[in-house]
């Protein structure tokens, strides 16, 4: 479940972040930028969201069967 709850969570700050920032979010010239386009991909390299969803309601549901 952490695989799903805390890439969004980062990605809802980082979002927030960049809003407050405005144009300066999505500058170099502070690290909020790196860690956004960093972030982005290390969600999208430890797998979709979807599948990890689909492997915790499997789990869940199997504990009912």
């Amino acid at each position: 479940m952490i695989k799903v709850v805390v890439p969004n969570m980062m990605m809802n700050v980082l979002d927030r972040v960049i809003q407050c920032l405005g144009s300066l979010g999505m500058s170099d010239d502070t690290p909020v930028a790196m860690m956004w386009r960093q972030g982005r991909g290390l969600r999208i390299a430890d797998g979709p969201d979807e599948v990890h969803k689909m492997v915790i309601a499997r789990r869940e549901l199997r504990r009912f069967a």
